[in-house]
């Protein structure tokens, strides 16, 4: 029995000192790195979010697109549905190749940043640049890791649990088709023109997982499931 006791103590010790390295190779955030890393983001956020206005709103016309940041999602919604693409298929296609470019390599600066730094929130960067932007954008194959990636920092508490979990519901809806995990994001019900509670597999297992992160069960009627 003392020898399981001992055991148990040596591999609960290797483990502590496997976080402890983690955390260790994490560089400090000095007030020069964060001016750095702020300008940095810009940057990154206008040359993305500018490409990704032309596909999305189908137009090269700065004032259309400049007119539809204000509008509430319904609206924009509703923008979407009537407003009909001056795009010809080889404009699009060529846009669609310069954002995955884009999208491949802000991902992965992201990933660097966070491996060296931890998650970029807005409150340890002081910015209202949030990291997030960039990764609701992450190629499929490069999912994975960043989800690793980021569970760490979760754990960290560098990075906030509901962000993670809208990251990891985000991904399995557009990635992979799935119904979320988490249930973090109300989605848009084609049939009925309306926002509506996120479908879940299961709700007992959502909660479970939900408790992990340290986020709150859900609740009857914030929820939907197809069973």
């Amino acid at each position: 029995m003392k020898k399981v006791i001992y055991l148990l103590t040596i591999v609960l010790a290797i483990n502590a000192c496997k976080e402890k390295e983690y955390e260790v190779k994490k560089a400090e955030l000095t007030k020069s790195i964060k001016e750095k890393l702020i300008s940095e983001l810009k940057e990154m956020k206008e040359q993305d979010q500018l490409n990704r206005s032309y596909i999305s709103l189908g137009t090269f016309n700065q004032k259309l697109i400049d007119s539809t940041k204000n509008l509430t999602t319904q609206e924009y919604i509703s923008f979407m549905q009537s407003h009909k693409s001056e795009l010809n298929k080889k404009q699009e296609d060529s846009l669609w190749a310069i954002q995955k470019e884009i999208d491949l390599k802000n991902t992965n600066r992201i990933y660097e940043l966070t491996e060296k730094y931890g998650w970029l929130s807005e409150t340890r960067l002081d910015s209202i640049v949030d990291p997030m932007t960039f990764l609701f954008h992450t190629p499929k194959e490069t999912i994975e890791k960043m989800q690793t990636l980021l569970f760490k920092e979760v754990n960290a508490k560098r990075m906030e649990p509901s962000k993670f979990a809208m990251y990891v519901d985000n991904m399995r809806k557009k990635a992979f088709g799935k119904n979320q995990l988490y249930g973090t994001g109300k989605e848009f019900d084609p049939k009925t023109n309306t926002i509506v509670p996120p479908f879940i597999e299961n709700i007992d297992s959502t909660n479970m997982e939900r408790k992990k992160i340290g986020l709150p069960e859900l609740k009857v009627g914030e929820y939907r499931t197809e069973k």
